[in-house]
C-alpha cells in the first residue's frame, strides 16, 4: 500500500507540474461492488498532436483476491484523424501486489499501451454518445519482481452530460502470471466500474 500511495503522489507532481493555454488535464473516478479505479492525466498539444502524462490506480478487495497497483503512462497521439475520434499509443509502467485464494504476489512490469475512444455525433445517436477501449501489454522480458506477464483489457462507454465531463461504464480484464510458486498462478479478473470522467 506505500508503494501504491508513494506512485499515486509521483504521478499528481507529474501531471500538475506546469499548464499553458494548450493543455487539457483529465480525471476520472470509477467504483465497482468490490473496486475502485482512479486517474489523472495531463494532455499538452504538439504541432503534430498531443503529449500525455500522467497515471492511474486500481483498489480491489473480496472474499476471494485482493488487489492493488498504480501506474504511470507516457504517450503520445491525435484527436485529428476523423471528427470525434481519438487514439494515444505509448508505454506503461507498474508497481503493485496481488492475492488470491491465499497466493500473493509483487507485481513489476513496463509495457506497451493503446487506448482509443469515439464521441457520435449527437445529429447520428440522438444523444453524445461515446465508446472507448485500450489494451495494456507486459511480456515476461518486460516484467520482473514475482510477475511474468501483465495484460489488462478495457471496453466501455459512456455518456456526455456535459461539454467536459462524461458518466460511463466500463468493463477491464485484468491478468497477471506470478513465477514466486513452485506450480506458478494467475490473477484473471473481471472489474465492472461505474464513474465520472471530467476534462478541463
Amino acid at each position: 500500500m506505500q508503494r501504491l500511495c508513494a506512485m499515486m503522489v509521483l504521478v499528481f507532481a507529474i501531471s500538475w507540474g506546469g499548464a499553458c493555454a494548450a493543455e487539457t488535464y483529465r480525471f476520472d473516478l470509477r467504483a465497482g461492488s468490490s473496486s475502485i479505479a482512479a486517474g489523472l492525466h495531463h494532455k499538452t498539444y504538439l504541432d503534430t498532436g498531443y503529449l500525455r502524462v500522467g497515471g492511474s490506480g486500481v483498489y480491489a478487495d473480496d472474499d476471494r483476491i485482493q488487489y492493488q497497483w498504480a501506474s504511470l503512462d507516457l504517450t503520445v497521439g491525435s484527436d485529428t484523424l476523423r471528427p470525434g475520434f481519438n487514439c494515444d499509443v505509448g508505454l506503461r509502467g507498474l508497481l503493485g501486489s496481488a492475492e488470491d485464494t491465499g497466493r500473493k504476489g509483487d507485481i513489476g512490469s513496463f509495457g506497451f499501451t493503446i487506448f482509443a475512444g469515439y464521441l457520435f455525433p449527437p445529429e447520428v445517436t440522438g444523444i453524445p454518445l461515446e465508446l472507448f477501449g485500450g489494451l495494456t501489454l507486459s511480456p515476461e522480458i518486460m516484467s520482473f519482481w514475482d510477475s511474468e506477464n501483465y495484460r489488462e483489457i478495457k471496453l466501455g462507454f459512456g455518456f456526455r452530460i456535459i461539454k467536459n465531463a462524461s458518466l460511463q461504464l466500463a468493463y477491464t480484464n485484468y491478468r497477471v502470471d506470478m513465477k514466486n510458486t513452485p506450480d506458478k498462478w494467475a490473477l484473471n479478473e473481471d472489474a465492472y466500474q461505474f464513474g465520472l470522467v471530467m476534462r478541463f
